[in-house]
């Protein structure tokens, strides 16, 4: 009886289950992915067809638009007529559905028929990736469907699909530990077919490279040894010519053209340190839009264009304020670009005929936010990478005796997201702490008054601002930095900003000041210096094969006695912790990091007020933690800071209070449709 009604029970349940299992069959988002897997999976375009014309006509809209997508895609595949109908079918009734209706409209554009005024809708904005460990160093193809990227776990080139959310490794290298290789900026032809990217060689040079879509026949372009840096920074609309830009050793950059058949060379335009941001190309490939540093001793940047064919600089945005290049729109008669003149960051659009602007710029989306621009496509839709989070400089009290946190950490920053680095005033009236802007490179000091929390700003004609410490008078900031001349390490006036330059020297970590303000101690390469202010005076303290660890600093002790910095042996790949006499003599290990920990690059960030203890950071998962270890030696302990990119950690005189700088930064990827208004005639 029992083995009879357990029989009958399983038999119902299997029945059950086969009526909802047909019931899921018949819906029509899974006949949809069905249809889907028929095309991707097994190649049955005919098949997959058929089927996305029956779904077409779903009552579901969404499944409805999609399907009519597939099938417009299968038309393209089968070389027949019918995809342009499919297309226009879904900007014409499936307004609603957004993320097809773009879709569609930007197919349109690739088969060379634009959208019509009809079906141009209200401006929009949406986030079309998002997550960590997204980089924005690529560019959009002209069709919208993809975006190249630089995949930061293995160093690859590597592509988006936008419509199904797949990465793809467009470059073999496996990982990091394969060698220290890795791709940067890239750019998509016209066509489609071809990337160009730079890529960081294993002999520690930078190549121009080109390689197929589809990640084959990769080739260097353009490598020379002397060469600095250079990226690709645009296809011209022919795709005969490739834009890029050059840096020398000198600092001095060069706008030039390259050709993908040969690799020859035309300098369009030479320039000094003050390099372009960002680059756009004119439709019709006559013009070049870019912004720098109007002056040298001002690090403000407006918009000038460039004539290809005779060099030929004008001045088309100039503003008190910072502008910055995005790109020339589509139709070819108007340049976009940001600017920070009605206080925050906002996209604008100047329009453009003969090389020259006509007309005052207007106001195209009020609060961009941190945009890195990442291209036009040809239904004019703009793509770009928003900075949605990066360093800020934080308070707390701690006790140094123990390591403990005596209160949450306070965010200090006035422009969230923007802030780096930091260093009390001899009096501890004070804070700075070093302000990026628009990710330009062109970085300015912050310096925060305790008492009313007043900000006031300085702007030194450097670029990339690290490692900021204040003058035991007061009166300067040590600084790593670059200039004309390239990096080294300057003096900025704390009241002036003004710029003297110490030495130039690379590669440069960290520099810190002696106790009496007459001496500046830095780290540069395998070797650690003194160099006397005034004089000028030089003289090695260490030097040896072992070099400092990556981002690396050198801290002082606060009686003057002692250096601490962490190195990196290049053998077993492992990370030693250090201290040193500040008058020089041999290195004395105070902790090892072992083959297993290799990966956490050890920092020494400050000693505790006492000198008895030097502070350093660990890697944990995501976060970075703060430890201690004794200056006589012993073992290290965990003390109750830990962020997600913690860099750089100072005690105020006081001795009861820490300034520290932590966050990471991050990207999103978004789209700006249907923003530039129907324009008349192209630039001339």
């Amino acid at each position: 009886m029992r083995h009879t009604i357990k029989t009958a029970a399983i038999t119902v349940m299997l029945c059950l289950g086969l009526m909802c299992l047909a019931g899921v069959a018949q819906t029509p988002s899974y006949r949809f992915q069905q249809a889907v897997d028929l095309l991707e999976s097994k190649g049955d375009v005919p098949g997959a067809l058929k089927l996305f014309e029956e779904l077409a006509k779903s009552p579901d809209r969404s499944v409805a638009a999609r399907s009519l997508l597939y099938v417009g895609s299968c038309h393209e595949k089968l070389g027949k007529d019918g995809a342009q109908k499919a297309y226009e079918r879904i900007a014409r009734e499936f307004a609603d559905q957004a993320e097809a209706a773009t879709e569609a409209r930007t197919r349109l554009a690739a088969l060379g028929r634009a959208p019509s005024a009809a079906e141009r809708t209200a401006m929009t904005t949406r986030r079309v990736w998002a997550g960590r460990n997204i980089d924005v160093m690529g560019a959009a193809s002209a069709d919208g469907r993809y975006l190249t990227f630089v995949d930061w776990d293995t160093g690859n080139l590597a592509v988006r699909d936008l419509a199904t959310g797949q990465n793809r490794a467009l470059t073999g290298k496996r990982a990091y530990a394969d060698s220290p290789e890795f791709a940067l900026d890239s750019h998509v032809s016209p066509d489609g077919k071809l990337v160009a990217y730079t890529w960081y060689n294993k002999d520690y040079f930078y190549e121009l490279r080109l390689i197929g879509f589809d990640g084959s026949d990769s080739r260097v372009l353009y490598r020379g040894d002397k060469l600095e840096y250079l990226y690709p920074a645009g296809w011209f609309p022919d795709g005969k010519r490739l834009l890029a830009v050059l840096r020398d050793n000198n600092k001095n950059h060069q706008i030039v053209t390259l050709s993908p058949a040969d690799g020859s060379v035309r300098v369009l335009k030479a320039l000094d340190w003050r390099a372009p941001w960002r680059i756009g190309i004119s439709p019709d490939g006559r013009y070049l839009v870019y912004d720098r540093a109007v002056r040298e001793d001002s690090p403000q940047r407006d918009v000038f264009l460039l004539s290809v064919a005779d060099g030929r600089e004008t001045l088309l945005v100039e503003h008190p304020a910072d502008d910055a290049a995005l790109g020339w729109a589509p139709e070819g008669n108007a340049v976009f670009f940001a600017s920070d003149r009605a206080g925050t960051w906002d996209a604008w659009m100047v329009r453009v005929s003969a090389g020259k602007a006509e007309g005052a710029p207007e106001l195209v989306k009020k609060d961009l936010g941190q945009a890195v621009p990442m291209g036009f496509t040809r239904a004019g839709s703009f793509y770009y990478g928003l900075i949605i989070g990066m360093n800020e400089v934080y308070t707390a009290a701690m006790d140094p005796a123990t390591g403990k946190l005596l209160g949450t950490p306070v965010a200090v920053g006035q422009q969230v997201g923007t802030n780096e680095a930091v260093d009390w005033s001899p009096d501890g009236q004070h804070l700075a702490y070093i302000s990026d802007r628009l990710a330009l490179g062109v970085r300015g000091i912050s310096i925060r008054s305790l008492a009313t929390g007043a900000v006031r700003q300085l702007s030194p004609p450097l670029r990339y601002i690290r490692a900021l410490r204040w003058s035991p008078d007061g009166r300067w900031f040590v600084v790593r930095a670059s200039d004309k001349q390239g990096w080294g390490v300057f003096l900025v006036d704390s009241q002036t900003g003004q710029v003297t330059t110490v030495v130039h020297t690379k590669p440069l970590v960290c520099a810190v000041w002696s106790p009496d303000g007459e001496a500046i101690f830095y780290l540069t390469g395998p070797r650690i210096a003194v160099r006397d202010v005034s004089s000028g005076q030089e003289r090695e303290l260490f030097r040896s094969a072992v070099a400092p660890s990556s981002g690396g600093t050198l801290v002082l002790s606060p009686d003057g006695r002692l250096l601490a910095f962490a190195t990196r042996d290049p053998d077993t790949k492992a990370h030693v912790l250090n201290v040193m006499p500040a008058a020089g003599g041999e290195p004395r290990e105070l902790f090892l990091f072992h083959d297993k920990d290799s990966h956490q690059t050890p920092t020494a960030l400050d000693w505790t007020p006492d000198g008895r203890q030097v502070l350093f950071l660990r890697r944990a998962g995501q976060k970075n933690e703060v430890w201690r270890i004794p200056a006589e030696g012993g073992e290290p302990q965990k003390t109750e800071l830990a962020m997600e990119g913690l860099r750089s950690l100072r005690f105020h005189p006081d001795g009861k209070r820490i300034a520290f700088s932590a966050g990471r930064q991050q990207y999103e990827v978004w789209v700006m449709e249907n923003f530039l208004p129907p324009l008349q005639a192209a630039a001339k």
